[in-house]
């Protein structure tokens, strides 16, 4: 099954964090198909570590493309329609990054691996 990472669960996984769930790490370990990392994460790790939000998230910020694809995964560029649909999406959660990665994941069919259930409030298939 291809899915899309959201950036806690990519945050986690690159870290070797105790937060990735079982279930998370089980998906990722067996490779079946293609996984995600959306552009979206990118512009997350980089606003909210440059904020002072997400510090220990540094680790990402130099060289971020080059560990997404060290990891086997594929970025996931955002398209003007998705940002457009993020745009539009009811108010159930107004967090942007996410909102963006649900858009992607409405747009494209694929489900998200995320630990945060309002992702599923959009219709979004969650792992």
């Amino acid at each position: 099954m291809s899915f899309i990472l959201d950036t806690h669960v990519f945050f986690w996984w690159i870290t070797d964090d105790a937060r990735l769930e079982g279930r998370h790490r089980q998906v990722i370990d067996a490779r079946n198909e293609t996984i995600y990392v959306s552009a979206v994460t990118g512009w997350e790790i980089g606003i909210k570590v440059k904020l002072g939000k997400w510090p220990e998230a540094a680790v990402l910020v130099p060289g971020l493309s080059e560990k997404v694809i060290a990891e086997g995964f594929e970025v996931l560029d955002l398209t003007l329609a998705q940002a457009d649909r993020a745009g539009l999406l009811e108010l159930v959660h107004k967090d942007p990054f996410d909102r963006m990665i649900a858009a992607q994941s409405l747009d494209l069919d694929l489900p998200v691996a995320t630990s945060d259930p309002a992702i599923a409030l959009f219709g979004c298939r969650v792992v």
